[in-house]
């Protein structure tokens, strides 16, 4: 009787990854890779442009609450044009003073400057930043103004609501341009009596 015994083959336990295997595993890796890249890179755009909302929503709210106060306090309104206001304001000691509100596309913002010239840039106050024009090519600030009945008045002493019309835009370079039109509530000088 003859035993044999059987002598297992180490070549075949030491042996490795095919070249194959390798490839479709490196394959496989490089896909997940690019679509977690791909998430991660989104959602970085994502915070970005969430950022751009919180800081104009916050600076429109600022600068229309400031609007509001003075408007609300107004005694009289000069009309410039659609997209410049000037206001004359009570003081504590009983005088009066003047406000200008404007927007003009060489500043790119709703800016209040004492007295009634926009054009000073002394004591200028930049409200809203990036106010650019409307698609159609219009003031990026429009202000319209009503008389009491809510109607479109046509003369400064007709004028009772003010309603204000912003188009705003926030660019990064790694996110797309953010843009928000914001139209406020109408606004009632309170002060100013009515002829």
């Amino acid at each position: 009787m003859t035993t044999s015994t059987t002598i297992p083959d180490t070549r075949r336990a030491a042996r490795g990854f095919s070249l194959v295997e390798v490839m479709v595993a490196a394959a496989l890796s490089g896909i997940v890779l690019a679509g977690a890249l791909t998430t991660n890179l989104q959602l970085m755009r994502s915070g970005v442009r969430l950022t751009q909302y919180a800081e104009m929503s916050t600076q429109i709210r600022r600068g229309l609450e400031q609007l509001d106060v003075d408007l609300r306090s107004a005694g009289d309104i000069k009309w410039n044009n659609a997209s410049d206001i000037t206001l004359t304001i009570p003081t504590t000691g009983g005088s009066t003073r003047q406000v200008t509100y404007a927007w003009t596309a060489a500043t790119g913002s709703l800016f209040l400057v004492p007295g009634a010239d926009s054009t000073v840039t002394a004591g200028r106050v930049h409200l809203v930043k990036g106010i650019s024009a409307f698609p159609d090519g219009s003031a990026g600030v429009v202000f319209a103004r009503f008389d009491r009945d809510g109607a479109v008045a046509t003369t400064d002493n007709a004028t009772k609501l003010v309603q204000v019309s912003l188009h705003v835009a926030r660019q990064a370079r790694t996110a797309a341009t953010s843009t928000d039109t914001a139209v406020s509530a109408t606004f009632i000088l309170r002060n100013k009596p009515v002829s």
